[in-house]
């Protein structure tokens, strides 16, 4: 399929949300974290995927144990400018020699709840009247499920973590991110003799992992994964040909730090914050569990939906708005591109009523770039730090196996209500949210193929949101 060819009009309605994104049974850890950096160079390096990957859900049995087990970890914690090194090294040998350089790190990073921060504080009050303007950190990831669509089969008391009471809440997120099998197995043994020696409770453990042979950089449903993630202004290096972009990454606009840290002008100047969290973000962790049996039936039983040359392929292209390998359905801004996920400089303002891209297509739905449709038309306020790592077996094909495989989203941010929950209750779930130009033929939320996709949507096991610390 071209990368730009159309999209053809559909003759039924069809579900707005595309099936392999938004969840029905969802998993969290408490939401938000919270984490403090250093400076934008060299705040901890959580948006990292290693081969390998292991998310721990902690409870601290008291405040002088967890104050303990934490200084012990904040001294294993890894700086973004550190992680952003490596991560650089790494993507020029691969590009310079065609294959995975023999370059090999371990990285680990951790967070706290609301809870967490409590528990550990020496004044709690103090900790709570600091935090009362951070409404949905403090009030958890289950009380806003609800409003998030976590309902039904992705109700909290489905979650895996994040929802618990008692010895099932959870106090910290620890997360480990290595290469090899042998470098992960030796951090965690440092890190198990850290937890019994100041009494951690495991609420509960997931292990990712990259995905192999042709899936390598995909998720389960075969997409290629995590393709267009935000610069940073005084971190990423700016393209001396185009103003305002990182310089060799296409279509990459470079964001005000204050976005993803505290304590640094954000797209709308500041956000308050308490200057003991300045260099500091909030995360979000988000258990994804997929279908992919139902996801690959629903786009084949799909297709009989529409009119026009229509596959399978092109209709999960158009859902998802790439084809699997990450190239874009949207035509480029410039006449110069890339190849494949390399193609990434476009906005959508050349598609205003979603003839190549669909209005419903995951893309344009959670990154709207031209037609952010909410303050001031600028999604540059609302862009999330992402990264996510696939968890369970490699389905084989055929009929459900019944074996739990999705994806561990984590995003960071400095405002959960205008970032992720922005982007999740409004652009993404809000069928009056619509990111393009009004036309009688457009394929809008209201206006896109029916199908039994909705079987096949990741359910959310967890959810949670917290905050990070490091020295």
């Amino acid at each position: 399929m071209p990368p730009s060819a159309p999209c053809e009009e559909p003759h039924r309605d069809h579900d707005p949300h595309p099936p392999h994104r938004r969840p029905v049974h969802r998993a969290a850890a408490p939401a938000g974290t919270a984490r403090v950096h250093r400076h934008p160079g060299q705040r901890p390096g959580r948006v990292q995927q290693g081969l390998h990957g292991l998310p721990r859900y902690l409870r601290f049995p008291d405040a002088a144990k967890g104050r303990g087990w934490l200084s012990a970890i904040l001294n294993t914690v890894a700086t973004t400018n550190e992680t952003e090194d490596f991560n650089e090294q790494f993507s020029l040998a691969r590009r310079a020699f065609g294959r995975d350089p023999s370059i090999t790190t371990v990285r680990c990073g951790v967070s706290l709840t609301f809870e967490g921060l409590v528990t550990i504080a020496d004044k709690p009050d103090q900790i709570k009247k600091d935090l009362s303007t951070f409404t949905s950190f403090c009030a958890g990831a289950a009380a806003r499920a609800e409003d998030l669509g976590d309902t039904g089969e992705s109700d909290p008391t489905t979650w895996l973590f994040g929802a618990g009471t008692g010895d099932k809440v959870v106090h910290a997120v620890l997360s480990v991110a290595a290469d090899t099998e042998a470098l992960l197995k030796e951090k965690l043994k440092d890190l198990d003799t850290v937890e019994q020696t100041h009494q951690i409770t495991r609420v509960h453990v997931d292990e990712g992992r990259t995905l192999k042979s042709d899936l390598k950089g995909h998720e389960h449903f075969g997409n290629k994964d995590g393709i267009s993630q935000p610069g940073v202004k005084d971190f990423h290096r700016e393209d001396a040909g185009r103003k305002g972009f990182r310089d060799n990454h296409a279509g990459t606009e470079l964001i005000e730090p204050g976005e993803f840290v505290f304590g640094y002008k954000s797209e709308q100047g500041d956000r308050k914050a308490p200057a003991w969290m300045k260099n500091g973000s909030l995360q979000v962790v988000r258990r994804l569990r997929q279908d992919v049996a139902g996801w690959n039936k629903a786009v084949v039983d799909g297709v009989k939906n529409f009119t026009g040359n229509m596959d399978a392929d092109r209709l999960g292209a158009c859902l998802g708005g790439r084809a699997k390998d990450g190239t874009p359905l949207a035509p480029p801004c410039s006449a110069v591109t890339g190849l494949g996920s390399d193609r990434n400089g476009f906005d959508h303002a050349n598609d205003p009523i979603g003839r190549h891209t669909p209005w419903a297509a995951h893309i344009r739905r959670t990154h709207p770039r031209a037609f952010a449709g909410i303050v001031g038309k600028k999604p540059k306020n609302h862009r999330l730090m992402r990264r996510g790592i696939p968890y369970g077996p490699e389905f084989k094909g055929g009929p459900d196996d019944g074996k739990d495989r999705g994806l561990m989203f984590v995003c960071y941010g400095t405002s959960l209500e205008e970032q992720f929950e922005l982007v999740q209750q409004h652009w993404s779930d809000d069928d009056a949210f619509p990111p393009g130009k009004a036309s009688p033929t457009r394929w809008s939320p209201t206006a896109s193929p029916r199908s039994s996709a909705s079987s096949a949507r990741p359910r959310s096991s967890s959810r949670t949101a917290s905050s990070a610390r490091s020295t």
